[in-house]
């Protein structure tokens, strides 16, 4: 399948240039690009705050819970002390 964001087919009938059926308009792509950053800013910023819930769920395990996943709590403690947007 073609993607539509290439571009855009024009036919011309009569002295006028008409959109061919099925093609994206011009201004739908100009904003689907200027709208990628900031869907990928969302992105990371979600992705940081869950990262941020799991750890602190993590760190509120008591010691059996984390034998039942096989974690340490040092290893715990390395991985909650890291900061929000690390992996």
């Amino acid at each position: 399948m073609e993607d539509p964001m290439r571009h855009t087919d024009v036919t011309r009938s009569s002295g006028t240039f008409t959109a061919a059926p099925g093609a994206v308009p011009a201004a739908d792509r100009v904003t689907r690009v200027a709208s990628r950053p900031l869907w990928r800013m969302l992105d990371l910023l979600f992705s940081a705050l869950e990262r941020r819930k799991q750890r602190y769920a993590l760190m509120h395990l008591d010691d059996h819970q984390l034998k039942d996943i096989g974690l340490s709590r040092s290893q715990v403690e390395q991985e909650v002390t890291k900061p929000f947007w690390r992996g």
